[in-house]
């Protein structure tokens, strides 16, 4: 297989003052896989719509979508999972109407977070979408909803479902602190012990639709934790490591400004690939109170990248280097470049390259270090075009990093 890109472009053509030097392109093709990069109010020729509506970026976003997916051979109709990052949650009822409405029909699994900004002040939506072009039979989907059915959102009409089986892949919703049925919020005060509740019942609904949807926690490849508060870090991992046990995931952990509720506090993602009887490898496992040296004390088992099949999942990045140590303290671009040192030599170690990445999700807390953030991740993937998706969130791991950096890859034979 060897992966296709589409629309290929450089960021200095894109973005005002063409400071910005990456090779990126809009859609990769992997197979059956398809992903996207995060699609915003800009149309397919870089031009803003409105840039006072958040509904019409949204519509313009899924416009595009549509397009870049039929270049690719898909539709729409495969879409799998919806991940929709807002500036202000006062935009999600037109948004989440806007995006059900072009997909009426193909309820998809969801994720929903509210970021402090986006790739320009401008922009106040981007959507990341992830399709599979289905094989005979189709994709299985499990326990169909609609949002607006969901602790009064009656204004909201937006088609979802709890986990889908696309046969290699499962897609999970975002799991919160709500019973699967919508009939229970648990941790409603916003202490750490609140959201060690909301993070426990998360892991239970987790557990369950995985064994509907024939898996288990051993084929979670990826997590993403994102909690609302520094404060619940301790708390919420040490849950996780609690259900997780041995299994050895790689991580990202973001501080996010909030979720699709007021009441949320803690949601996660995870990505998962079906072993069908060949283990997933784990390159590099650790225990995070043998690899903090800062005190935490979160009681959780995970590795730095993990090979499956031909998918390789990889840890977050940041200026930590994979011997432990600090880099480029008050230095975005020195931890950039850090992280991407770091990618360099784990896809290496399960057997791929750089040449092999097909998205790049970038997240900075702060728009001013976007030029040297960007500056020397474009350093080391010229040539390469992934797709991408870039956010500015509230915090990471560690007050220190100011950068860490998602890349997803599927090795080319």
């Amino acid at each position: 297989m060897k992966l296709e890109r589409f629309r290929k472009f450089n960021t200095r053509d894109v973005y005002p003052g063409g400071k910005l030097d990456n090779d990126m392109c809009m859609t990769v093709k992997a197979g059956n896989r398809i992903f996207l990069r995060g699609q915003t109010g800009l149309d397919l020729k870089q031009r803003m719509v409105n840039p006072n509506d958040a509904a019409a970026q949204a519509d313009q976003a899924m416009d595009n979508a549509r397009a870049l997916l039929e270049e690719a051979g898909s539709s729409l109709d495969h879409v799998c999972k919806v991940t929709t990052y807002l500036t202000d949650p006062a935009y999600r009822t037109g948004v989440y109407n806007t995006v059900g409405r072009h997909l009426k029909g193909n309820p998809t699994v969801a994720t929903g977070l509210i970021v402090k900004g986006l790739a320009m002040p401008e922009m106040k939506v981007e959507l990341d979408l992830e399709a599979v072009i289905p094989e005979a039979g189709g994709h299985k989907k499990f326990r169909l909803l609609n949002t607006g059915d969901w602790f009064g959102q009656t204004g909201i009409d937006r088609e979802s479902c709890m986990v889908i089986n696309t046969g290699d892949e499962i897609y999970l919703r975002g799991q919160t602190g709500c019973e699967l049925d919508g009939s229970r919020m648990f941790g409603l005060g916003f202490t750490p012990d609140d959201a060690a509740a909301q993070a426990d019942q998360a892991m239970k609904n987790a557990r369950d639709l995985l064994e509907e949807a024939g898996s288990s926690f051993d084929d979670v490849c990826k997590t993403r934790i994102y909690i609302g508060d520094r404060a619940y870090r301790e708390a919420v991992y040490q849950v996780i490591g609690r259900h997780f046990a041995d299994t050895h995931p790689c991580s990202t952990g973001l501080i996010m400004r909030g979720f699709a509720r007021p009441e949320i506090v803690f949601e996660i993602d995870m990505a998962i690939t079906l072993s069908k009887g060949a283990p997933h490898q784990h390159f590099r496992k650790f225990h995070t109170d043998d690899a903090y040296r800062d005190g935490q004390n979160l009681g959780s088992r995970f590795c730095q990248a993990v090979r499956a099949g031909d998918r390789v999942y990889l840890r977050g990045q940041t200026g930590t280097s994979l011997d432990g140590e600090f880099v480029g303290l008050g230095d975005p671009g020195a931890q950039a470049d850090q992280a991407m040192k770091n990618i360099t030599t784990l896809l290496q170690e399960a057997g791929a390259s750089r040449d092999d990445i097909c998205k790049i999700t970038i997240y900075i807390l702060h728009r001013g270090h976007r030029e040297a953030v960007y500056r020397a991740v474009g350093q080391h993937l010229k040539g390469v075009h992934p797709c991408g998706t870039g956010l500015i969130v509230d915090g990471l791991a560690k007050p220190q990093l100011l950068v860490e950096i998602d890349v997803d890859a599927v090795i080319q034979s």
